[in-house]
C-alpha cells in the first residue's frame, strides 16, 4: 500500500483522498497547523460592521470569519474551495476565473474596474501575504485589512500528526502534499524537512518557494489549487499503477 501524506486535517483531506485514489495512493491526513482566533476579536467585529464597497475572501478560513456577520458588500473570492465554503455558509460570492491567490484576485478586481476610491475589506490570516492589499492600494482602493484568524503549528507530540510523522520519518510516504508556507514551517518544526525522503508536491508556486527555502526540492507544483490539480501534479511524478 502506497501512502500520500497531506498536510491538512482529515475533513479537508477527504477530497484529496478521492482524487489520489485512482493513482493507488491512500491519503493520510497530517494537520501540521491549526486555526486559532485572532488576538483582537473586537477589531474583526468592528470591521465587519463597517460599510464597505467590496470584500476580499482569499481562503475558506476567511470565509468562516465572515459567517458571524455577513457583509452586504459584494464578496470576491479565490478559487473553488473558498467559493464552496462560502456557499455552504449561504454567502454569495464573485469568483473570477483564473484567480489562484490573493494577488490574481486583486488583479481581476482591478481589471473589472471601480477599484479607485472603493472601500475594500480584507479579512486575513495574521501572517498572511499582503500582495492583494498592496495591489489594491496601488490601484487607489481604501483597504481595511484585519486579522480574522491565526495559523499556529500543531505540536509534534499531538496524536493527530503521529501517523504522518511516522510515514515521513521512515521514508514510507510516496508523496507529501503541502498547501501553504506556514505548513512548510510547521512541518519542519515536527520533523526536519530536509531529512524527509519523499516527493514533495506544492499547491502553488508560493508554497514551492517556501519548500526551496527550507532546502527541499519540489517534485511537482499543482497547476490549479484543487484536488484535481494536486492529483495531476502527483501523476506527473508518481504514475498510476498498471
Amino acid at each position: 500500500m502506497a501512502h500520500a501524506v497531506v498536510t491538512r486535517d482529515s475533513e479537508a483531506a477527504r477530497s484529496y483522498a478521492a482524487a489520489l485514489a485512482p493513482l493507488g495512493l491512500t491519503v493520510v491526513a497530517m494537520p501540521v497547523t491549526r486555526t486559532a482566533p485572532p488576538q483582537d476579536p473586537q477589531a474583526l467585529a468592528a470591521a465587519l460592521a463597517a460599510e464597505h464597497d467590496a470584500v476580499v475572501c482569499a481562503s475558506a478560513r476567511a470565509a468562516e470569519a465572515l459567517a458571524a456577520a455577513p457583509p452586504h458588500a459584494p464578496i470576491w473570492a479565490v478559487g473553488p474551495a473558498t467559493a464552496r465554503r462560502l456557499a455552504e455558509l449561504g454567502i454569495a460570492a464573485v469568483v473570477p476565473p483564473g484567480a489562484r491567490d490573493g494577488a490574481t484576485l486583486a488583479a481581476a478586481m482591478i481589471a473589472h474596474g471601480r477599484v479607485a476610491g472603493a472601500r475594500i475589506l480584507v479579512p486575513r490570516a495574521e501572517d498572511g501575504r499582503d500582495d492583494a492589499i498592496a495591489a489594491l492600494r496601488a490601484a487607489g482602493a481604501i483597504v481595511t485589512d484585519v486579522v480574522a484568524y491565526r495559523t499556529v503549528p500543531t505540536p509534534g507530540a499531538d496524536p493527530a500528526v503521529a501517523e504522518g510523522r511516522e510515514l515521513l520519518a521512515t521514508g514510507r510516504a510516496a508523496i507529501c502534499a503541502v498547501f501553504a508556507p506556514s505548513q512548510v514551517r510547521a512541518l519542519d518544526g515536527i520533523l526536519p524537512i530536509h531529512t524527509i525522503a519523499t516527493r514533495f508536491i506544492a499547491i502553488g508556486e508560493t508554497t514551492a518557494a517556501a519548500l526551496a527555502a527550507a532546502g527541499v526540492a519540489t517534485a511537482a507544483v499543482a497547476s490549479t489549487p484543487t484536488p484535481e490539480g494536486i492529483a495531476n501534479a502527483v501523476a506527473s511524478v508518481y504514475p498510476q499503477r498498471r
